[in-house]
């Protein structure tokens, strides 16, 4: 079991006040699309509240203790390409130039 849904159950009819029974329901690794199945059946349900998914996907996230990437590769000795940098803009840390904010630009 490395992948688990928890949610919250109402059990109590609809006229009474809603009593709350935590559930949860395990899958192995390769039930990743059952588990994310579950979880949108369980959302779509007004019965069901706080619905969540765990995991711990071992061969998701890479060797246990890969920590670094040193001339672009991973130390195993894969080629590692992916970058933050990309995602957000350039880093400011090493810039040669301070930032220009907006009452500076041409607008």
């Amino acid at each position: 079991m490395s992948i688990v849904v928890y949610f919250l159950r109402n059990d109590s009819p609809d006229e009474q006040a809603p009593v709350w029974l935590a559930q949860c329901e395990p899958f192995s690794d390769a039930q990743m699309g059952e588990a994310l199945q579950l979880c949108q059946t369980l959302r779509n349900d007004p019965r069901n509240a706080h619905v969540t998914i765990s995991s711990e996907l071992r061969d998701m996230v890479g060797p246990v203790g890969v920590a670094a990437v040193e001339n672009g590769q991973t130390p195993d000795g894969h080629s590692y390409e992916w970058s933050k940098a990309g995602r957000a803009g350039a880093s400011r840390r090493n810039a040669q130039q301070p930032p220009v904010k907006r009452k500076d630009t041409d607008t």
